[in-house]
């Protein structure tokens, strides 16, 4: 990937800049703990790569998406000084850059935070639609550009205050039509929307019922409405029916799902008289089955015996689905169309032979496809690379669509995976990322991830935030605890009422096996962590299983009541709060869920704490973060506070979090001896 480069207008401020940066560069501090000073003695440390390196061009130039008539790509790429989207011909035979690219500045997309695509093309080929949340308070809108008109201002189609929207998918094939959902009017229910962008018009399609709210709405192939998941009751918990849509309009009730399953229908296709779903049903993990519409007869067609599938890959226009991916430890991919996965493999090796890929990739993937599937968008990725190629099944050409590697890369560390037995015998799995040149045990940063019905996954060593730690200086571990989604059922419920007990036990238990392994240096650690993960943060340095340094604690749970009882009227799956942290509802649980929260045992925590909240977080609340800040700044414990303004439950837009993790950077150096490149230039980019 390559820098946001200033627009040339910029230029002349930043020549005058140029002096005061020089200075402030000096500010770059060196190691101190003797692995990192003795790496550097022997000059076996590599070179310090810019923090604007990792967050500031962290979306450019990738996420190549094929219009529908294949005739024309969309990617994200770097626009002036901020983000925006790139388009160009598929006909022009140019790598990388084109005669024919047109560039669109947008701005941030909406992300992470969001089911469904963040852009897409519309079935004309010709216009683009994208969702913005600009303030990260997850209202999120819908806007639509023309191609063909780039100065033309976008259409705003959802500009309604206070609304969620998502995208859904196409309208009907050659149109400029596209399907919605939105809360507008009611906050707790989405509604189905079509949008026009010939007329820029919108019109309603079928609304939620209020005692039994739509979860999800499904799309034919046809591109027509065809079905919905209900809850079979206003309560979260109540079980779930999934129904079909009649030709005459009417609903037939299909299958009824528990409040505990999982039955995700990945593709209706009325047509066939088909529907394929990722489901837990009657098994431990996600498996992929085909089901019989008329009869409800179902079909195993795929499944992974160590963990969930992660999702099946299908033709655009209909069928059944051609490949699927799941993540044992690294990512893989079976294919189903046997032809197809014989091309991919081809692709790959002409891609080998050209030097495009320097190593064997661990995964190729289908990333996008022309309705008539000629052209394919693959991505292939290794340890060390993400690669995109434009394949072209007819004629056999293939089309490099992401800038050749930098040398900077061979500065970064492999992902590795890595389980254990807990003391209790579950196994439990991570990842694994050292740092380069360096001898004998580290710094270690132990990065806890959020939900806790999420999971780490494995990535190529490229420009991102794991990669500035290692290059700092840092072991990184990455821990999917008891109560992590993507390893079964059961290994998620064993988390339930743990969340407090033996998942932070397992965490405590990954950190010692790095200690064990020699990576880890046991007296200098740290634990890092968001959401879920800053509550495991502020959870560590309370329980203290391990001498750990420092803690960053970014938009972490401090209450656990009143962060359950503040969640967005559109949020779903409660039930499951309640089984893993408590019922707020029941006067004891909510005694006992406040007397586990951080909030109640703050006063243990004497390591020093870096805390980082966006004020607009509608997840969890800034009041949780600010609480903990004043108790430990009362008790005059080492406390520092850093809020955003125009930020959320994450930190997206590049300015922000260069400030972010420039102040990681240098709480981490302060506290584990690591290396700090000090102030970035980048910092005085100015705002346009």
């Amino acid at each position: 990937m390559r820098n946001i480069r200033p627009p040339s207008r910029w230029y002349a401020a930043l020549a005058a800049l140029c002096g005061a940066a020089v200075l402030l560069a000096g500010c770059a501090a060196g190691p101190t703990h003797p692995s990192l000073v003795s790496a550097r003695q022997d000059d076996t440390l590599p070179p310090l790569v810019p923090m604007r390196r990792f967050v500031a061009n962290i979306d450019a130039v990738n996420g190549h998406v094929l219009s529908p008539d294949g005739q024309q790509l969309v990617w994200v790429q770097a626009v002036g000084t901020d983000v925006g989207l790139g388009v160009r011909k598929t006909s022009d035979a140019a790598e990388v850059k084109s005669a024919s690219t047109r560039t669109f500045a947008i701005g941030t997309l909406a992300r992470p935070f969001v089911s469904g695509p963040t852009y897409m093309w519309l079935p004309d080929s010709r216009h683009l639609a994208y969702l913005k949340d600009f303030t990260g308070d997850e209202n999120t809108q819908i806007f639509v550009l023309d191609t063909e008109a780039p100065s033309a201002k976008p259409w705003a189609v959802t500009p309604w205050p206070g609304v969620r929207s998502t995208m859904l998918g196409w309208g009907a094939p050659g149109s400029a039509t596209f399907l919605f959902a939105s809360n507008r009017r009611d906050r707790s229910s989405m509604d189905l929307f079509e949008g026009d962008a010939r007329t820029r018009t919108v019109r309603e399609i079928a609304r939620s019922n209020p005692d039994s709210r739509v979860l999800a709405w499904f799309i034919d192939t046809r591109r027509e409405l065809a079905g919905r998941m209900r809850q079979l009751g206003s309560a979260d918990g109540s079980d779930r029916l999934l129904e079909l849509r009649q030709p005459d309009g009417s609903w037939r009730a299909f299958r009824t799902v528990k409040a505990f399953d999982s039955f995700w229908p990945q593709r209706v296709d009325l047509g066939m008289g088909r529907l394929w779903a990722l489901t837990n049903v009657g098994r431990d993990k996600l498996a992929m089955v085909e089901v019989d519409l008329a009869t409800g007869t179902e079909k195993l067609l795929a499944e992974d015996a160590e963990v969930d599938l992660d999702y099946g890959v299908f033709p655009p226009q209909q069928g059944a689905p051609i490949a699927y991916v799941s993540e044992p430890g690294r990512p893989r991919i079976a294919f189903l169309d046997s032809v197809l996965g014989g091309e991919v493999a081809g692709a790959v090796k002409t891609a080998r032979e050209r030097g495009w890929l320097e190593a064997e990739p661990v995964i190729t993937r289908p990333a996008s496809m022309a309705n008539d599937m000629r052209r394919i968008v693959l991505r292939s990725t290794t340890e060390n690379e993400g690669v995109e190629l434009l394949l072209d099944r007819a004629s056999g050409q293939l089309t490099r669509l992401t800038p050749p590697r930098e040398p900077t890369a061979d500065l970064f560390s492999p992902m590795e995976p890595f389980s254990f037995k807990a003391s209790d015998g579950l196994v439990i799995h991570g990842y694994l990322v050292r740092p380069r040149g360096v001898q004998g045990p580290v710094p270690l940063v132990v990065n806890v991830h959020g939900g806790p019905w999420v999971r780490d996954s494995w990535q190529s060593a490229g420009f991102t935030p794991t990669q500035m730690l290692a290059n700092r200086g840092y072991a990184v571990l990455y821990v999917n605890y008891r109560g992590s989604s993507g390893y079964g059922r059961a290994f998620m419920m064993a988390g339930a009422r743990e969340t407090n007990g033996r998942l932070q036990r397992d965490i405590a238990e990954a950190v010692q096996w790095a200690v064990d392994q020699g990576v880890a240096d046991p007296k200098r650690m740290a634990v890092l962590g968001g959401s879920f993960g800053g509550f495991s943060v502020l959870a560590q340095l309370i329980q203290k299983p391990h001498d750990y340094r420092c803690g960053v604690d970014l938009v972490g749970v401090a209450n656990w009541p009143r962060v359950i009882e503040n969640w967005p009227p559109f949020w779903r799956n409660r039930h499951y709060f309640a089984v893993f942290f408590g019922d707020v509802n029941k006067p004891e649980e909510r005694a006992r869920m406040l007397q586990d929260s951080p909030i109640s045992q703050i006063d243990r925590i004497t390591a020093p704490l870096l805390v980082i909240h966006g004020a607009n977080d509608v997840r969890v609340l800034r009041q949780d973060s600010e609480d903990v800040v004043a108790t430990l700044q009362k008790l005059g414990r080492p406390v520092e506070y850093m809020s955003f303004p125009d930020e959320g439950h994450s930190v997206r837009k590049w300015r922000n979090r260069l400030a972010q993790w420039r102040k990681i950077e240098d709480t981490l150096a302060k506290c584990l001896g690591g290396r700090s490149n000090g102030f970035d230039f980048y910092e005085l980019m100015p705002r346009q």
